[in-house]
């Protein structure tokens, strides 16, 4: 008997010896997979690993050129071959770092207790290489949304130049201004779509007077509308993007940026912390649009917008208990123009419009969206509620009047 247990507890001993054994020559194989793992490298652009047999072909790095250069392919696709590059915001810093100016503003404006000096800074982003800058209508202006008297731009090496405003569109807060530089300037390349929600953003700019700084984040969503930025009050400014790469003072007409250092917006605005409580919620304007705004401010002196030619108000439950309106949802002609497009096209006042070209309107913030990217002259088929009738109209967009 005790032969017996002294050969159990022999065999529980040698087991128990196995499993020390097993678990640190375990152990041992985990480090030396981890050193090895920590030892792989992501090389950024040529989208290759040590860790796999395959590569991932990637597009032709971005290029400068003239007014407006876009770049070609995904906007996801991975930054091309930078030397020493070991992060995306890393990367598109090397590429678009250069591209990138600070803006500082002075002047005086009148107010009742006579002439007030003024000055702030603000960013830009290089158009042409013969030195057209995009940035925002409310860096360039005061207080009072007047043009700003005196405008100097300091370039990535430091060097200062004195500006003039090209033009200015306070509908979509974006401004053009020229220098005379010695030479050539490095053009910023712009993304010519729109970027996908959840892929890096960087934004570069100088936040504070900081020049040239830069934060990572990602694209948190796209279509978004704000009102109340300085420069631009009483005006919505509709199909934002929103990210979390941090936006401070100073950044508005910066680069957002994405991982192949293309232009994908231009900085406009941010939700301070202090007064919401959420942290990291900024907005920059779509690329697309900021090129196109700049084309005719360059071509023409001024951006040209459709205009529809109404008043509009949000529909909600308690507006339709208000007023006894046939539906809870859409949006309410409040007001039409005499003799605008809306009105020549037989829209009345107490409609409810449902849709435009389809596109379901909740809001009036849909409505904008809906025309903003339109011509003058293009027709849009508007469907109401009338009564609890259901109109289709057909409306020829006009220029929208000076001063509106």
């Amino acid at each position: 008997m005790r032969s017996a247990v002294r050969s159990s507890r022999q065999r529980q001993l040698g087991t128990r010896r196995a499993l020390v054994v097993f678990l640190a020559s375990l152990v041992f194989l985990l480090v030396v997979v981890g050193l090895a793992a920590s030892a792989c490298s992501i090389e950024i652009g040529s989208a290759t690993t040590t860790t796999a047999p395959s590569s991932v072909t990637t597009s032709p790095p971005a290029t400068t050129g003239g007014p407006g250069t876009t770049g070609t392919g995904r906007s996801t696709t991975t930054l091309a071959p930078l030397e020493g590059a070991v992060s995306p915001a890393q990367a598109v810093a090397q590429r678009l770092g250069p591209s990138v100016v600070n803006i500082g503003v002075s002047g005086s404006y009148t107010t009742p207790f006579g002439r007030q000096p003024y000055s702030a800074e603000g960013s830009g982003v290089i158009y042409s290489a013969d030195g057209l800058i995009i940035t925002n209508n409310h860096v360039v202006t005061d207080g009072y949304g007047d043009p700003v008297q005196n405008i100097e731009v300091t370039l990535a090496t430091g060097e200062k130049l004195q500006a003039t405003i090209v033009g200015r569109d306070p509908l979509t807060d974006l401004a053009v201004i020229r220098v005379r530089p010695n030479g050539e300037l490095p053009v910023a390349t712009f993304f010519d779509g729109m970027p996908e929600v959840g892929e890096y953003a960087v934004a570069i700019g100088s936040p504070l007077g900081f020049e040239n700084s830069v934060t990572l984040g990602i694209v948190s969503g796209l279509a978004r509308s704000i009102e109340g930025v300085p420069g631009a009050e009483g005006v919505a400014l509709t199909n934002l993007i929103q990210t979390d790469a941090p936006i401070s003072p100073g950044n508005s007409g910066g680069a957002l940026a994405n991982a192949r250092g293309q232009v994908i917006g231009i900085n406009v605005a941010y939700l301070p912390p202090a007064q919401t409580g959420a942290v990291n919620i900024g907005f920059a304007i779509p690329s697309v649009v900021a090129t196109k705004v700049a084309e005719q401010i360059v071509t023409t002196g001024k951006a040209t917008h459709a205009y529809l030619g109404i008043g509009t108000q949000t529909v909600t439950s308690d507006l339709q208990r208000q007023f006894g309106l046939s539906r809870s949802s859409g949006v309410l002609v409040a007001e039409v123009t005499p003799n605008g497009p809306a009105a020549k096209a037989g829209m009345r006042q107490g409609d409810i419009i449902l849709s435009i070209d389809g596109k379901t309107i909740l809001e009036s913030a849909d409505v904008l969206i809906a025309i903003r990217d339109r011509s003058p002259g293009e027709v849009v088929e508007v469907t109401v509620d009338r009564e609890g009738q259901t109109v289709t109209l057909r409306v020829t967009l006009e220029e929208r009047p000076s001063g509106l």
